[in-house]
This record gives C-alpha cells, structure tokens and sequence, in this order.
C-alpha cells in the first residue's frame, strides 16, 4: 500500500511542474535592449507611410 500512495505521490508532483524558460543572460538582455533602441530609432526616423500608399483591402 505505501508503495502505491508513494507512487501517486510521485506522480502528483510530476504533473503539477510547470517548466519556465530560462531568463535571458545579462549579455542578451543587453543584446535585446540595443536591439529594441535600434527599432525604435528607426520607426521615429521613417515617420509615417505616406497617403495612399497603405496594401488594398479586398472585401470578398
């Protein structure tokens, strides 16, 4: 009987692990800061898309 109650147990705890990623390294939480300043610079350089240039929209 015990080896059935530890079993459970055991297999209780097993499905209740939720696995996170690894939190990024200092390295590529720099990497991800000069990248995420780079987007930005370049979204406030281009401005917006000019009239008349936005894709057609097709309404089947």
């Amino acid at each position: 009987m015990r080896k059935i109650l530890l079993f459970g147990l055991m297999l209780l705890a097993a499905c209740n692990r939720e696995e996170q990623p690894e939190p990024p390294t200092a390295a590529e939480t720099e990497r991800l800061d000069e990248a995420e300043e780079m987007l930005n610079d370049l979204a406030n350089e281009e401005g917006a898309a000019p009239e008349g240039t936005a894709p057609a929209v097709n309404s089947d």
